[in-house]
């Protein structure tokens, strides 16, 4: 038999072994290919036709979705190759050598991942429809049409065979320490560590205190680069924790002489399974960690759809006229706020002068206006910051400390008395092209007089009730881009620019935009969830596999000494439960801090985002529990059959009927 024709035979008779594979890896293209489909769809990006709070949605879970792919795929060549590794030491006892084990495993891995990626691209194509259809039942997004680009398809295969090429050749580098009696050996050893003992552990606990203390003190909400970072080292400080998790049990378990011998092979089994499965354990905290932390955030935001337009928006509907445009009659505004839904309540005007980089407000105007007692002094001006009341820590603009009058007899330097964090008026999108002073009368007068075509007026409309303005501000915005574009000079070169420029700013636009783009979060997060969850099962079962042989070698020789059915439950349950809640609980504990974190928030406040990420963890944990509950049953019954502790009578049917249930996990 040649060695080509070995290799087809050894595949084909270990199909099975490579199905969960080649399954898993198909199903990870899929999903990155239908995600990065609609990343890169230029209709959904366009926010002419797509809320730009939509799509923006779609940026934190496809960059999670590439980490996952990255750690997913590694773990579960790992994993498989792990279980291939007794086969190559058989191999080698019959004469093969190290060249042609890496032989081998070039061939089988380059068969799979070239078959996954063909898989997964052409089951990505029509899942990738199937997605952008369910996605337009949930938001409105307007002429979008499903589109697939060559762009798509060659990201997709260059990302993945990038990774493919790293991991086979780290495994072929790996064979170069090969040898027949640790291959023959591998799946009834231990795994080995070189990150363990009670040190590790202490510092990856110095690691969260930092990621921790970072997170408080330096968090900013535009700063990715740096959350990233700060993930990173959150991620690597539980992994050392878990390293050293075991360690620690040990030596508090061995201070009770007592118990330690009352319960010697239930604790050994527990730090055992610590100290092989810390990678694991790491990889699902960080898949339960995301999913519950994008979830919190948008079920959060979502709840809070009404607060948030009210904050941001201290009048109802609002618009500034400026340069001749937005200079609607007063019937025409009449016209659209007399006959709506709610009747208008008030109408106020802001008077302010556009230089394009500054606008300039009036103290006496703003003080007319909101009812303050702003004095600007000589030679003085106010910065102003439209920010929301308790989110000033979002403002990532300095103080600027002088500025520059430009006048027919001179420049004039006035100097900075201060900085305003207040939301004075809605940010109108043609008012926030630039930044915002208030100085006094005489400074103002001054302007005025040598920029009379800057004068500009913020026409502030509030009405009885707005939730029912969504007409009156659609036909406002509707009559504003008409009379712009009639009686006005475009200035961007193109009608859907010139209107959201000039457009209105409501309460109501914003609400309707956090629902729009809650929906679509919640459905993309949860698509996600559901994704992890899968995956974290598969890891699990992955683990679990890895080490079955030496579980039934140890409990064969344990039976032999009088070991019960009631004993091999138990000891089966509990590093199970670490296993499948541990990460759970980290997982849950870490977001919660996160979401609270970045919410800098009073603390009366901080607590609403940590309740729904408990919310969503308990659902995360209830699913967790049922899985864990069918996994344990199907897992402790066979290996009873296999050592011949049923309870009920083991013929060869019914032994053969419970090891059925079980390889069913596998396929």
């Amino acid at each position: 038999m040649t060695f080509r024709r070995m290799a087809i035979q050894m595949f084909k008779a270990n199909l099975r072994r490579y199905l969960l594979f080649f399954l898993c890896s198909s199903f990870t293209i899929m999903v990155f290919f239908a995600f990065y489909s609609l990343y890169k769809n230029p209709d959904f990006n366009d926010p002419y036709q797509v809320n730009g709070m939509v799509s923006g949605n779609l940026y934190a879970p496809f960059l999670v979705m590439r980490v996952f792919a990255v750690l997913f795929i590694v773990y579960a060549q790992m994993a498989f190759l792990k279980f291939r590794k007794s086969d190559f030491g058989l191999l080698m006892v019959l004469g093969m050598t190290s060249h042609n084990i890496r032989k081998i495993i070039l061939l089988e891995n380059s068969m799979i991942a070239l078959a996954s990626i063909l898989t997964g691209l052409g089951a990505g194509s029509v899942f990738s429809g199937l997605f952008f259809f369910i996605i337009s039942l949930f938001v409105n997004i307007g002429g979008s049409s499903f589109s697939l680009t060559l762009e798509s398809y060659l990201y997709t295969i260059k990302f993945f065979g990038i990774i493919y090429i790293a991991v086979i050749g780290i495994q072929l580098i790996l064979t170069l320490r090969y040898n027949i009696v640790r291959l023959l050996k591998e799946s009834r050893t231990a795994e080995r560590s070189l990150l363990h003992g009670k040190i590790t552990g202490i510092i990856g606990v110095v690691l969260l205190g930092i990621s921790v203390y970072d997170m408080i003190t330096h968090y900013s909400p535009d700063d990715a680069r740096m959350m990233l970072i700060n993930l990173g080292v959150s991620m690597v400080g539980v992994y050392l924790l878990l390293s050293g998790l075991g360690d620690w049990m040990k030596l508090f378990i061995s201070r009770s002489s007592r118990a330690y011998h009352k319960h010697l092979l239930f604790s050994s089994n527990l730090i055992y399974t610590l100290g092989r499965s810390k990678i694991v354990l790491s990889l699902i905290t960080f898949l339960v960690f995301i999913t519950i932390s994008l979830s919190g955030i948008i079920f959060y935001l979502t709840w809070n759809a009404e607060d948030i337009p009210v904050a941001n928006n201290p009048y109802d509907i609002a618009y500034a006229e400026v340069f001749g445009k937005n200079s609607l009659p007063s019937e025409t505004l009449s016209e659209i706020t007399d006959h709506g839904a709610t009747p208008l309540i008030s109408h106020q005007t802001l008077e302010y002068i556009d230089l394009f980089n500054f606008k300039v407000f009036l103290d006496q105007n703003i003080n007319t206006l909101i009812g303050s007692d702003y004095h600007v002094e000589k030679d003085h001006f106010f910065n102003l910051a439209l920010v929301a009341r308790g989110e000033e820590w979002k403002n990532q603009r300095p103080e600027m400390p002088t500025f520059e009058m430009k006048l027919s007899s001179g420049n004039h330097t006035l100097y900075s008395q201060g900085l305003i964090f207040k939301m004075l008026f809605n940010p109108v999108p043609n008012l926030m092209n630039g930044l915002h002073v208030i100085v006094n009368e005489e400074d103002y007068m001054a302007l005025k007089a040598e920029n009379k075509k800057a004068i500009g007026n913020l026409q502030l409309l509030n009405f009885k009730d707005w939730k029912k303005t969504a007409d009156i501000d659609a036909k406002l915005s509707a009559a504003l881009a008409k009379y712009n574009k009639d009686n006005t000079e475009s200035w961007y070169g193109n009608e859907r620019q010139e209107a959201l420029v000039f457009s209105t700013k409501s309460r109501i636009s914003d609400y309707l935009q956090l629902q729009e783009s809650g929906r679509f979060g919640i459905f993309v997060i949860s698509f996600v969830g559901l994704i992890f969850f899968g995956a974290s099962g598969i890891v699990l079962h992955f683990s679990i596999q890895t080490d079955l042989e030496r579980e039934r070698i140890k409990f064969r020789k344990l039976n032999k000494i009088g070991i019960t059915s009631k004993d091999v439950a138990r000891i089966i349950g509990g590093p199970l439960k670490v296993l499948f809640f541990l990460p759970y609980a980290l997982g849950i504990a870490l977001s919660s801090f996160y979401v609270v974190s970045s919410s800098r928030v009073e603390m009366s406040t901080a607590l609403e985002p940590m309740w729904f990420c408990l919310l969503v963890g308990g659902a995360y944990l209830l699913f967790q529990v049922l899985f864990y509950r069918i996994y344990t049953k199907l897992y402790t019954r066979n290996m009873l059959a296999h050592i011949g502790l049923l309870d009920v009578p083991t013929t060869n049917n019914t032994r053969c009927k419970f090891n059925s249930n079980y390889d069913n996990i596998n396929k």
